[in-house]
């Protein structure tokens, strides 16, 4: 069980989209504060990694249990890259079954990086999202990331927010930074 903070009683969904940057950015900031007051977070990663190392990922071994970080071994784009995760599950479908039976009881916020990206894929069904976020725990939040996510899942959410790109190089022209990107 979630050991006791200085968190609120009431959790929140909130909804990262749009095809702009720095959904996952946000989130981890939102992880940090949780941490800073007591709480646990579990991250699991829907998509990649696609890097061999991300920052956050190394970043939960500082923080220790506060921050587990989850990889998914099928969407992996090299098994190497899952070295550092916390944990580590073989399907999509094995995450969110983790994520609905066991941890979502263990923390105050559970982020699901790249969860549309599952839906638009249709390796998770959109009702199971829907559970999970009714039946969570009502002091624990959720944050789902995505470029497109499903209507209905705007329409749960407490908060809504969309990214959009305002001034971006173009793809070809533009290096990923460490430290900034992963």
């Amino acid at each position: 069980m979630v050991t006791k903070n200085k968190l609120g009683d009431r959790g929140e969904v909130i909804l990262l989209t749009g095809l702009g940057r720095g959904k996952t950015t946000t989130a981890l900031g939102i992880a940090l504060r949780v941490i800073t007051y007591g709480g646990k977070v579990v991250f699991i990663h829907f998509s990649g990694p696609q890097y061999p190392e991300l920052g956050e990922v190394k970043a939960s071994a500082v923080l220790g249990d506060s921050l587990r970080m989850i990889g998914i071994r099928s969407e992996a784009s090299n098994p190497l890259y899952l070295n550092d995760f916390s944990e580590i599950v073989n399907t999509v479908a094995d995450a969110l079954a983790m994520a609905r039976n066991v941890w979502i009881k263990q923390c105050n916020l559970l982020v699901l990086d790249d969860i549309s990206h599952q839906l638009d894929r249709g390796s998770i069904d959109i009702d199971q999202v829907l559970a999970l976020i009714k039946d969570r725990p009502p002091s624990v939040s959720i944050i789902l990331i995505g470029r497109s996510t499903p209507k209905i899942i705007a329409k749960t959410a407490d908060l809504v927010t969309e990214f959009v790109d305002i001034k971006h190089p173009p793809p070809t022209s533009m290096e990923l930074h460490k430290g900034i990107d992963f």
